[in-house]
């Protein structure tokens, strides 16, 4: 088959995904990496005649996937041609798919989806809009790239990093209009087509025109130079200024009245809205202190798209701190559910923990199904994960993931079990729950939680209990260890209600030197909390 009928049948096919399965994130992946790959062979220019589709003059059989849609999408939108080279980006390629996966424009001569790639910056794939010749006229002559060796292209290579990072569910972008000039219709078609050119002015006085400026002329002109400076400073890493932008225009957008200007404000947003920019974004996050809630604010304001980039970068990064930093950012954005939702399911240990993790966060019940099934995980990691977000969630089934977790074989989990107990508002079950599982505890780590979390939910019969502990037994072949003791002691503290002080009152003169030093201890420390 030749390269140039492979390119567009991958073309297609990628546009049918687009169009038809926008959630199927691991097909388009694919697709795309493989149309990636042949644009690399050469210049190839994708043509309709006669209602079939031709590529470099050869036909390719319109039973192929997605080959129908393209004809139909390339004739709604009057293009006579697509022409992809060389050095076409993956976001080039992609950007063009989606910009001829819209709704197409009747009768507007390809103007409307040129437009759109103008503005979006794509410039490894052209537009030619179809001239009004006769049907059987025959398309513009194209040049045929050199020849090139058969390839196969039956097995899609794989990027361990990228598949990494690349996780999120895509969404297929709607068409996006360029800003309108209430003052000139046609003027404002051809300003579109010149927004080639470089903006004069910088990006603070282009801000402060849009600020201040009532005329919606002159915000359509600005909005699409700042668009531009935006999207170059995205580029060349100029993350700062990017925020900036966004942030301002942000701001701006509500202050609107006119409803041009204001739809012009919101169409510009949206098309900033990419993952390229939300990326570069997100990535300083955690290194602007400064400027962190204006990050934030920028990222909340793209939605799902902000809340992708957040992800990518809490699977991406090494460090714990760092990680610490999205990870709080993305609770707050509460816009990332369907893309953790669709993690749960990756064959990669680490993405599943990820996402459970972020999902208990989150307390995301509508996960509850996914990370029950996750318990069946063949990974230790994951299931842990997938317990200590059920157990964060509140659900009828998240309590019955904590009575599994209270006798789980690891200590960890068991403790995570007894924490997650405290949280609950039912402590009238809970409290049972823990004193049936402290009594057949072992580990002396996982027996000072549970005291613990005893001493935090406070009710008479947990201070009892807690009371006991603390008095311990003193016969010769059943004496409490101390540190059990102690540990009663200081969760007695936490308990901080008078039957608690009552009994800590009463051990001030205990035998055991350590334990009297702990109930000092823990009085004083309850004298100084009530004080304060």
């Amino acid at each position: 088959m030749e390269p140039s009928v492979i390119l567009a049948r991958q073309f297609a096919q990628l546009l049918w995904l687009l169009r038809h399965e926008a959630g199927n994130v691991d097909e388009q992946k694919a697709a795309l990496r493989l149309l990636l790959a042949t644009s690399r062979q050469g210049e190839v220019s994708i043509a309709v005649h006669g209602g079939e589709l031709q590529a470099n003059g050869h036909p390719v059989p319109g039973s192929l996937t997605g080959v129908a849609d393209l004809v139909a999408q390339m004739t709604g939108h009057s293009l006579a041609l697509i022409t992809t080279n060389a050095s076409a980006s993956p976001g080039d390629l992609l950007s063009a798919a989606r910009i001829i996966a819209g709704e197409p424009v009747p009768d507007d001569g390809g103007a409307a989806v040129e437009a759109q790639r103008v503005t979006a910056g794509v410039n490894g794939v052209l537009f030619a809009a179809r001239p009004r010749l006769s049907q059987d006229q025959p398309p513009p002559a194209v040049r045929e790239p050199a020849s090139m060796d058969f390839m196969e292209f039956g097995d899609v290579f794989d990027d361990p990093l990228a598949e990494a990072r690349a996780h999120a569910t895509p969404r297929s972008s709607q068409s996006i209009a360029a800003p309108f000039d209430s003052r000139s219709e046609s003027r404002g078609l051809f300003a579109q087509f010149a927004a080639t050119r470089i903006p004069t002015e910088t990006y603070d006085a282009l801000l402060r025109q849009l600020e201040t400026s009532p005329d919606p002329g002159v915000i359509a002109r600005a909005l699409e130079d700042i668009a531009m400076l935006a999207e170059a400073a995205a580029r060349e890493g100029k993350a700062a200024i990017a925020s900036e932008i966004l942030f301002r225009l942000g701001v701006r957008e509500p202050e609107l009245e006119h409803f041009e200007s204001k739809r012009a404000f919101t169409m510009t947003l949206r098309r900033l809205a990419r993952p390229e920019i939300m990326g570069v974004v997100a990535r300083q996050l955690p290194h602007e202190h400064d400027n962190r809630e204006q990050i934030v604010a920028v990222l909340t304001r793209a939605g799902e798209e902000g809340a992708d980039a957040l992800i990518e970068q809490i699977v991406a990064v090494e460090h714990q701190r760092d990680r610490r930093v999205y990870f709080d950012a993305l609770v707050r954005l509460k816009a990332g559910v369907p893309a953790l939702l669709h993690m749960l399911s990756d064959t990669r240990w680490f993405v599943a923990r990820n996402a459970a993790d972020l999902l208990g966060e989150m307390q995301v019940a509508e996960a509850e199904p996914q990370l029950s099934e996750l318990l069946k995980h063949e990974d230790e990691r994951v299931r842990r994960s997938a317990t200590a977000a059920l157990m964060r969630l509140g659900t009828p089934r998240a309590l019955v993931a904590i009575q599994h977790a209270l006798t789980d074989p690891l200590p960890q989990t068991r403790m995570q079990a007894a924490a997650a107990l405290v949280t609950r508002k039912d402590v009238r079950t809970s409290v049972p729950q823990l004193l049936r599982a402290l009594d057949v505890e072992k580990d002396e780590e996982v027996q000072a939680s549970f005291l613990m979390a005893l001493g935090r939910m406070g009710t008479a019969e947990a201070v009892q209990r807690l009371a006991n502990a603390a008095e311990g037994k003193r016969g010769l072949f059943h004496k409490t260890p101390t540190l059990h003791r102690i540990a009663a002691v200081n969760a007695l503290a936490e308990a901080r209600t008078e039957q608690a002080l009552e009994a800590l009152r009463g051990m001030q003169s205990d035998k055991e030197a350590d334990v009297r030093a702990a109930v000092t201890l823990a009085l004083g420390r309850v004298a100084r909390t009530t004080s304060h």
